[in-house]
């Protein structure tokens, strides 16, 4: 899937934008290695400089996708190439492979490079300048790998503002790999069956479907192991503060994950559906960003926009902007109402709440629908509405998201232990900053 963000490139020769998809990259500075060109853009002040970060961690079944929102990128704003006060834009990229024509094989049993590379204009020309190469080893969705491409960034281009825009499928708070297969984390001998523990009834797991594609934080299909990485590790490794995160991917519009990201970036944009594949809008995105006062908002805005407007199926889209420096009133609270209604939080039937799933993955529940079909009292769900307006900053949803009604969306989607499991609870506890601060799960 796309909620918490590759591509395929190839990297040792003199292109600019290529219409055709199928491009490579030189050094702006033919003279000497990478270091030395950075050492060179080094300005004495960053007092206007921004620097957007795209991490695209698409060696999966995004491939052709992530690989299109880059080509997007050169229909858009591309900064020029100054010597002072020049906004940045820089893009994390994991090859897939490629046949002879350039077109994407999406088969993932051959070890392939990566590489961050700078995206400028050079009169009506712009360049793809390769900054740093990672070997076939390198995992793209993996801690080490994040941090020291985010620390690469800010050694090579200091700033006053940092932002990250990450693409890739994702599966929100859940444990690494649990969304697509359930039953290996449960101890089930059968493909498809959780038991959920006692008082819950088994669920069953259908295959997951591909079509429309959708983007589902961060996975490399690694043959026979894929890797992923849990929500809390994804926030640690980010390195140093953001103005934003933008989560190009499934199911990351949940409270554990904007709380997760508390202190790590100030604004959080995502999803609370999956995403369809094709995402943000990477045509619009830079002219929101690389500007003296980025606009995350308005990318989320933009978002919504592009899908608002269609028809049918491609009419799917939930979106939510949140200001992840007001959410203690929201925890604070929620820790009151969690523990009044603890009994019935135990006992709801997930049926009758808003979910944001599809194929019995129950997971993501409104978290305002939750405690109101919890029975929170008029006056509580006052409140309730004041600390959500405080923190939200903006959210949209369509009617639908593909098959899912969406009847009423507060911003945030949230665990519902009812519909859960013994094994879900226990990492909830452990994992989970938001059941921390709130005790959702005791």
């Amino acid at each position: 899937m796309k909620r918490l963000l590759v591509i395929s490139l190839a990297f040792f020769a003199l292109v600019s934008c290529n219409k055709d998809n199928n491009f490579s990259f030189k050094r702006g500075d033919p003279s000497g290695p990478a270091e030395s060109w950075a050492e060179k853009s080094r300005v004495e002040s960053t007092e206007s400089r921004n620097v957007m970060l795209l991490y695209s961690a698409g060696f999966n079944s995004l491939a052709r996708y992530l690989d299109q929102n880059i080509v997007e990128l050169d229909e858009g704003f591309i900064p020029e190439k100054r010597n002072r006060g020049d906004h940045v834009l820089l893009v994390y990229s994991k090859l897939t492979t490629r046949n002879e024509n350039g077109t994407i094989l999406l088969e993932y049993d051959k070890p392939t490079k990566s590489a961050l590379f700078r995206m400028y204009k050079v009169g009506e020309q712009i360049v793809k300048d390769t900054l740093k190469v990672y070997g076939e080893d390198v995992i793209a969705s993996s801690p080490e790998t994040l941090r020291n491409v985010c620390m690469t960034a800010r050694d090579m281009f200091p700033a006053k503002s940092y932002g990250m825009v990450f693409t890739s499928h994702a599966s929100g708070w859940l444990p690494d790999g649990y969304y697509n297969d359930p039953s290996r984390y449960e101890g089930n001998s059968g493909w498809g069956m959780l038991s959920v523990g006692k008082g819950r009834n088994q669920m069953s797991y259908p295959a997951l479907e591909t079509y429309p594609a959708v983007k589902s934080i961060g996975q490399e299909n690694i043959p026979d192991s894929p890797v992923e990485m849990d929500l809390d590790v994804f926030a640690e490794a980010i390195p140093f503060h953001l103005d934003y995160l933008l989560l190009d991917a499934c199911l990351s519009g949940c409270i554990e994950v904007a709380y997760q990201f508390r202190g790590k970036a100030d604004i959080v944009g995502f999803s609370q559906t999956e995403v369809l594949a094709e995402g943000f809008d990477y045509r619009t995105i830079t002219s929101r960003l690389l500007t003296a006062n980025p606009d995350p908002v308005q990318v989320c805005k933009d978002y919504f926009n592009r899908y608002d407007v269609q028809t049918g199926e491609w009419r799917s889209a939930t979106i939510s902007a949140v200001d992840t420096r007001e959410l203690e009133p929201l925890a604070t609270l929620c820790k009151t109402l969690f523990e009044k209604y603890r009994t019935s939080l135990k006992t709801l039937k997930g049926s009758s709440v808003q979910g944001y799933f599809r194929f019995e993955r129950h997971f993501f529940y409104d978290l305002r629908d939750i405690l109101v079909k919890a029975g929170i009292t008029a006056e509580e769900e006052a409140a309730l509405q004041d600390a959500l307006d405080r923190c939200m900053l903006y959210k949209a949803a369509t009617d639908y998201f593909l098959s899912v009604r969406i009847y009423t969306a507060c911003g945030f989607s949230m665990y519902l232990p009812s519909m859960g499991s013994d094994f879900l609870d226990n990492f909830y506890k452990e994992h989970i900053a938001w059941n921390q601060a709130t005790e959702l799960v005791k």
